[in-house]
């Protein structure tokens, strides 16, 4: 009977040693894009909060950064996710992806990489111009604020990593492969949110043309503001850190199982 138990416990012990372990890194992780999907017109989020986004216009399947990507051909494409209340944090954000833009001058003269919102009234809008610099809008609770222009420019035709992280009275700064492109005075305001889609590759109204001309991969959204360190951490693909790893329990396990 004792050995039954025993071997009982075994099983049990070895099933039980390995769990889904999400690093720190992403915590806080809304919607994450890998891309994988390489057909059709949904993109499934890897989260686990079921935003899967709607592709639009003129996207395609390419190969991207890690595995597959999505191109956005500077006319209409777009991928739409729409909102949830997951979406009315107001204490902190990350936006984040790998793009290769070919800063191409599209119908309109700014290109967007993603929006939450309509030009003006948006939670928030990430902006890229032709001539290679980064611009937002984003929309707190003492008012909108447009931070400045960054200085160093976005290469055009080369994979690069960008991240902008807002931590209310904090920090709020762009990165570009993981390293600081601007700091922007930290606010205390929060965030204000609004229900309207998130988009990929544009921002409403759709007739300001403010369509994204590249390609794109690893886009993530998370509801806080992430260090330069996590930062550094995601550009090597955040798949990688939703990994399965051995339970911390392991020990205890074992101990439990050597008192029979």
């Amino acid at each position: 009977m004792r050995m039954f138990i025993v071997m009982c416990i075994t099983t049990l012990f070895l099933a039980a040693s390995f769990q889904v372990s999400i690093a720190k890194e992403v915590d806080g992780l809304l919607v994450y894009f890998a891309f994988e999907d390489g057909s059709g017109e949904t993109v499934t989020d890897l989260s686990g909060n079921g935003q899967d986004g709607i592709l639009e216009g003129d996207t395609s399947w390419i190969r991207g950064k890690y595995g597959k990507g999505l191109n956005f051909g500077g006319e209409n494409g777009i991928v739409r996710v729409t909102h949830s209340r997951q979406f009315e944090f107001t204490e902190g954000s990350t936006i984040c992806a790998w793009i290769r833009p070919t800063l191409e001058r599209g119908p309109g003269e700014w290109q967007l990489i993603a929006a939450k919102g309509p030009d003006v009234d948006e939670f928030f809008e990430i902006l890229l111009h032709p001539d290679g610099f980064i611009w937002m809008g984003w929309n707190l609770s003492e008012g909108r604020i447009v931070p400045q222009k960054s200085l160093n420019k976005i290469a055009k035709d080369k994979w690069q990593h960008v991240a902008v992280s807002f931590q209310r009275d904090e920090w709020w700064t762009v990165y570009l492969d993981g390293e600081v492109l601007i700091n922007h005075p930290k606010q205390d305001a929060k965030l204000v949110h609004v229900e309207s889609p998130l988009l990929l590759g544009t921002e409403e109204p759709l007739s300001l043309n403010r369509y994204y001309n590249g390609d794109m991969d690893e886009f993530a959204l998370f509801n806080r503001g992430l260090t330069q360190k996590e930062i550094r951490k995601i550009q090597a693909g955040i798949e990688t850190l939703l990994a399965v790893e051995p339970s911390e329990k392991l020990t205890t396990t074992w101990a439990h199982l050597k008192a029979f």
